[in-house]
């Protein structure tokens, strides 16, 4: 049987069967990640960025096409995770904006047309889109699709041949990147587009294909503002009504809204997209919230709470020791409140200790498990500033990191902190009592001033610079590039402080020591560096990170 249309539910099972193809593959993915080091993978980032659009599309029992591309699109933003993850989210952002709207089926020229508005959005969001990476696997599967479709309606044989096609485009990244070719592997990323294609085909082609995929497996954390507005609770609270609701719609005007609610009440979220904005508000007068909403779309997931019931509540329903806890935290966070809002990723008890005492708020995450849009969104509406800078510690986190900025009402700037001691060097320039463009250019020339360095191992096999690495080796790291293969921490680690402090005369050697790394080792280590670099401070905290040995910073 040809099939020459697809309808919402197909579209919806296509996109869930996409994802769990992937997930099943996801560790294939993982190992061709030309980077050794542990970190949070291409495949595992990609396929929980997928699981969130899963998550969202369970929720909807209705088949429109719009609503179903939509939901996946949302869910992916929410999710993203990595660089990854985010031109993943963007490639769902631009198709759903590409499918027509009231339409109950679409065509095969229609879907590879949605397919290539999906491609053009994933390119914009790239400040520097490389060839050789999922984008150009991509384009040239979008452009392949269209070229199919101008030549049979049959989605089946369209599929099939775009996704023999992407697989010869993928065989040839090795030539477009020499990281790729020097590590004898193809790009992580479009490898597992095309399992997300394969998965996407086999719906069509099997429409009765039996669904297994459950997203509850994955610990997917979901945005719970009620805790923060739960701190904001006084002995008198102004505004009743705790207002949530979800409009879906056509060219929703997202700062129309914001300025019509804006007189309505406090604690004010809209974020969203064109066709999708979520609100949230303290108000008196949910009825004029809801009228106000009205006007651009169908609304969905109203939620209604009285908070001064939740208030009582929360008092007379605990015992004392809760009840003081509870309004020592309502005082420390009306201490806190500042114009300017700083959020550090970090992950390790010791890291995160330090953050928070130089007055950053945290964002669990790192190297072993990027966090998602949401996670970074979460803690920005969480926090009562205004303006909020974002120190990501990672260059796999800048790019989610960024994305965050059209979903918040807030101002959010990111710093492009690759490291976390690029990160405590940012945080270390910080002054509250400066404006938020003083502290931007302040922090900015702080990173510049800083060498950072790491100690981990290898998770597979691979060629880097011409050097074969065992799987286990330990690995040298300095701003980014592997330099040292050795097979003790120590001996790599004394390595590393020599690159690092190359053409320096004096200076400060820090160094962050992890989980792994006991006092003795730790103390015998800085011991050995303090006689060889007389004229260097030396200094030494816990940082508790799992997976890395060492993270070392030279000012």
């Amino acid at each position: 049987m040809v099939m020459e249309k697809i309808d919402g539910s197909v579209l919806k099972k296509a996109i869930i069967n996409a994802a769990f193809i992937l997930r099943q593959n996801k560790k294939i993915v993982d190992a061709l990640n030309v980077f050794p080091v542990p970190d949070g993978d291409t495949g595992t980032n990609m396929s929980l960025t997928m699981d969130q659009a899963v998550k969202e599309l369970e929720k909807i029992s209705s088949n429109n096409l719009k609503k179903i591309a939509d939901a996946a699109a949302w869910g992916s933003l929410m999710g993203a995770r990595g660089n990854s993850g985010v031109i993943l989210s963007q490639l769902f952002r631009g198709f759903a904006q590409g499918i027509p709207i009231h339409k109950y089926s679409i065509t095969p020229m229609e879907l590879a047309a949605a397919y290539k508005s999906g491609v053009d959005a994933a390119y914009r969001a790239v400040m520097r889109p490389v060839e050789g990476t999922i984008l150009t696997v991509a384009r040239e599967t979008a452009d392949r699709m269209i070229f199919e479709a101008k030549r049979n309606n049959n989605f089946e044989t369209i599929l099939q041949n775009t996704l023999i096609y992407g697989e010869k485009v993928l065989e040839k990244t090795p030539e477009m990147l020499k990281a790729l070719k020097e590590a004898k592997v193809v790009d992580a990323g479009g490898k597992g587009l095309l399992f997300l294609l394969k998965g996407f085909y086999e719906a069509i082609k099997n429409p009765n294909i039996d669904l297994d995929f459950s997203s509850s497996e994955q610990n997917l954390q979901t945005i719970n503002e009620e805790m923060h507005h739960n701190k904001e609770l006084g002995q008198e609270i102004k505004y009743m009504y705790c207002t949530e609701l979800f409009i879906t719609g056509k060219e929703i005007d997202i700062e129309s809204i914001k300025s019509e609610l804006s007189n309505l009440g406090d604690s004010m979220i809209v974020i969203g997209m064109d066709e999708l904005v979520k609100i949230h508000i303290h108000t008196n007068n949910p009825d004029k919230v809801l009228s106000c909403s009205l006007k651009w779309g169908e609304l969905s997931k109203i939620k209604i709470d009285n908070m001064k019931i939740q208030h009582r509540e929360i008092i007379n329903g605990s015992n004392e020791d809760d009840r003081e806890n509870y309004i020592e935290h309502l005082e420390d966070f009306k201490i806190s409140k500042k114009n300017i809002g700083v959020i550090a990723v970090s992950q390790g008890k010791g890291l995160n200790e330090i953050f928070k005492s130089m007055g950053a708020d945290i964002i669990e995450g790192g190297q072993s498990m990027n966090p998602s849009t949401e996670d970074i969104l979460s803690t920005v509406e969480k926090n009562s500033s205004d303006n909020i800078i974002i120190l990501p510690n990672n260059k796999n986190i800048i790019l989610t990191a960024e994305q965050t900025k059209s979903l918040s009402n807030k101002n959010i700037y990111v710093i492009p902190t690759k490291s976390i001691p690029q990160g405590i060097s940012a945080l270390l320039a910080f002054n509250p009592e400066l404006s938020v463009e003083e502290n931007i250019l302040n922090m900015k020339r702080n990173i510049k001033n800083v060498v950072s360095g790491e100690v981990t191992y290898a998770v597979r096999d691979t060629e880097w610079n011409g050097n074969k690495i065992k799987k286990g080796d330990i690995l040298g790291i300095k701003d980014g590039d592997l330099l040292i293969t050795g097979k003790e921490k120590e001996e790599v680690i004394f390595k590393l402080v020599a690159l690092m402090t190359e053409g320096r005369q004096d200076g400060i050697i820090t160094i962050y020591y992890g989980a792994d790394i006991d006092d003795y080792s730790i103390q015998k280590t800085v011991e050995i560096l303090a006689k060889k670099y007389k004229d260097f401070d030396i200094e030494y905290y816990f940082g508790g990170q799992n997976l890395y040995y060492y993270i070392v910073s030279v000012e």
